[in-house]
């Protein structure tokens, strides 16, 4: 071993250029562009030697990160990530520094050295040679969203099977963390900084307010929130609320900062999202259970506990959401939109628990029920004005112009034309608009008055009209008068004859 190490050590070292090669005429030459199937060999070989030798691993291992991370080889990257996956279980306290340099490969260009370093970090984290904590977790999410189907099916077995098992804590620990992490946003005062550099964060991460990067944000999201508990779900309802809305309403979070805007955003699609609401359905096969153990005295126990959590869940939960609200109509923010949606889902969801909050505040109510209202009609409006003008204008129906035009033609050309220079489409798409939002506020109110419809005239306490005697007129006296009233014959005078 002692004769074969320098020889390796020459091979590996020369991957810029071979010493004895330069003396000849010409350029350098790089034993890895002219040999690259040796130079892969001799890495190898290496790693073999090292694997043996630990005094040699020690040495050599800071040399295999760094040319994990500067050749431009795949093969030699993906045979390189094999060797640390093999050190990591001989020597764990040697490759325990670098595990974050190894999680860059799950980003790699090539889709067999991304699946590979999935699968072989995946087994070690499974055998504990490599605990879930720093980035590590973080950056596995985003082989959630990878553009190969196969890893994103290897990732959702293992955040839906192995890591549900092995530590179902893990999703609702860093659900909050991951919000800002995707965002690469840093506009939180409170929010604790990273070691890794500006540039690591923003690689592992999905910033952007397209569709296509708040689409792959939110399928994370949802992912982690499948593999929750009931119980974890509320707390992760709260944990948003008081360290993301709560923070903004405070100044902790700077809502004029487009990582902090669209941070926002996310958390009002997440407590918007079905995911998060407190179903029975979850909770059916558990509360059976309870049932079959307890009886009716755990059922209703557990019903209790539930109506409880929610209450005052939603009792923290409103005032922060109003207090936001006020804060963004100030500023005149886009994001109003997006926290009336949020609370149109809350309002509908938990109706029965925030009516108890607002019974003692009337204004506060009436307020809500307007805002709903006003944001209702004009998300209406807005949807049917853009469905009219988005509608192109069909040339089939249009009248083909005669040769011979007649006078009744001559008309209606002058009047197209009149018609062309006063457009009627924005008045239609006004007026459709208009009805659609009178309907919409009428199904709303119908919604807050529970259903009840109003009630017909005749059912009500209407006093009964008298005829100038003074009694009391049937409705079949009433016709009857108007008919002799009718039939008499009236004499009018004119003027000519005076």
């Amino acid at each position: 071993m002692s004769t074969v190490s320098p020889l390796l050590h020459t091979i590996i070292t020369s991957g810029k250029s071979v010493p004895k090669l330069n003396k000849l005429p010409g350029s350098a030459t790089s034993l890895q562009e002219e040999a690259p199937s040796f130079y892969i060999q001799g890495w190898l070989t290496m790693g073999k030697l090292c694997l043996a030798d630990g005094k040699l691993a020690k040495n050599y291992i800071p040399l295999f990160v760094q040319e994990l991370e500067k050749t431009n080889l795949a093969a030699l990257r993906n045979n390189i990530v094999v060797m640390m996956a093999d050190f990591c279980v001989r020597y764990t306290a040697l490759i325990d520094g670098y595990i974050t340099k190894i999680t860059r490969c799950l980003l790699d260009p090539c889709e067999l050295v991304r699946r590979q370093t999935f699968i072989l970090l995946s087994r070690l984290l499974q055998r504990d040679y490599v605990k879930w904590r720093g980035v590590l977790f973080l950056r596995f999410l985003l082989s959630l969203v990878d553009e190969s189907e196969k890893i994103r099916q290897l990732a959702d077995f293992l955040f839906g099977n192995i890591l549900k098992v092995k530590s179902p804590l893990l999703a609702y620990n860093s659900f909050v963390e991951a919000v800002f992490v995707l965002n690469d946003c840093h506009a939180h005062t409170g929010h604790r900084e990273s070691n890794e550099s500006r540039t690591e964060s923003q690689l592992f991460s999905i910033r952007g307010t397209d569709e296509r990067s708040r689409s792959r944000r939110m399928h994370i999201y949802v992912s982690l929130l499948k593999q929750m508990a009931p119980e974890h779900l509320l707390a992760t309802f709260a944990k948003l609320c008081s360290e993301i809305l709560a923070a903004a309403s405070d100044g902790l979070l700077n809502i004029e900062d487009a990582t902090g805007q669209s941070v926002l955003q996310d958390t009002f699609q997440i407590l918007g999202c079905k995911e998060i609401r407190f179903q029975s359905t979850r909770v059916s096969s558990e509360s059976a259970d309870l049932e079959e153990e307890g009886g009716e005295n755990g059922s209703s126990t557990r019903k209790a506990i539930t109506q409880a959590v929610k209450k005052g869940l939603i009792q923290n939960t409103v005032p922060i959401f109003i207090e936001l609200k006020r804060l963004l109509e100030t500023k005149n923010s886009p994001l109003i939109g997006s926290l009336m949606e949020c609370l149109r889902v809350l309002l509908k969801d938990y109706k029965n628990e925030i009516d108890d909050i607002l019974v003692a505040d009337k204004q506060l109510q009436k307020e809500l029920i307007y805002d709903m209202q006003k944001y209702e009609a004009a998300k209406a409006k807005a949807t049917v004005a853009e469905a009219v003008a988005s509608k192109p204008k069909s040339a089939a129906f249009q009248s083909p112009v005669s040769k011979n035009p007649t006078k009744e033609h001559v008309e209606t050309h002058v009047q197209g034309e009149e018609s062309d220079k006063f457009p009627s489409g924005s008045k239609i798409a006004s007026a459709l608009a208009d009805a659609a939002a009178a309907a919409t506020a009428r199904s709303v109110l119908k919604e807050i008055n529970k259903g009840t419809a109003t009630p017909q005239l005749s059912s009500l306490n209407v006093p009964k009209v008298k005829s100038f005697t003074g009694e009391c007129v049937s409705r079949g006296d009433r016709r009857l008068d108007l008919i002799k009233s009718l039939q008499k014959k009236h004499c009018f005078d004119s003027d000519d004859e005076n």
